[in-house]
């Protein structure tokens, strides 16, 4: 024989809102901006941005939670970090093969938009010269959201220039992203 006890509906507790969206969090001392879904703890995303060192992010995870879609610094390619932004050929530098704070001094990073549908953050950086003088200041304001299952990145990429600046030629450079590789790795990129 079995019984159930139920409770009368005042003294039963409410059963908690499903938690919605996305929240960013700063983490000043290991220099972070990480981005979780509402009421998860692991990070889907994080900016990383040392005073130091070039801002990027990684880990970018999969909307699946079934795998990481960023590399950080593999050993035959260490200036490869994540998503991140460099020109090759700035008035005569490579700050895209150069990611330390020779080339680059953060000024500031902040989140803008801590939770909801959208979450926004930024970074700005000085670019130094050889002798530390700042030639170029980039902000990048970022925007995260997640839509049908797949998530959405929007940079603003903006650089403002202490000195006459020339940008020279070369076969990459810019927006670049480190995926991880291995020999074997069937792979398609899809840019729009």
């Amino acid at each position: 024989r079995c019984a159930s006890v139920q409770g009368s509906r005042s003294d039963r507790p409410e059963a908690p809102a499903a938690a919605k969206g996305l929240v960013v969090e700063q983490d000043e001392a290991a220099g972070t901006i990480s981005v979780y879904r509402a009421g998860n703890r692991s990070a889907i995303l994080t900016q990383n941005a040392r005073p130091d060192f070039r801002p990027y992010l990684h880990p970018i995870m999969a909307p699946d939670g079934q795998g990481v879609l960023t590399e950080d610094s593999p050993g035959h390619h260490k200036h490869q970090t994540g998503l991140y932004w460099g020109f090759t050929r700035l008035n005569g530098r490579d700050y895209f093969h150069n990611p330390t704070g020779d080339y680059w001094r953060r000024t500031a990073a902040a989140v803008v938009q801590a939770s909801g549908d959208e979450v926004r953050w930024h970074t700005v950086y000085d670019l130094l010269d050889a002798n530390g003088a700042t030639i170029l200041t980039e902000t990048q304001r970022w925007s995260m959201r997640e839509r049908n299952g797949r998530f959405e990145l929007d940079l603003v990429w903006r650089g403002t220039a202490h000195a006459d600046v020339t940008i020279g030629e070369y076969d990459y450079g810019g927006l670049f992203l480190r995926m991880p590789w291995r020999q074997g790795i069937v792979g398609e990129v899809v840019n729009a």
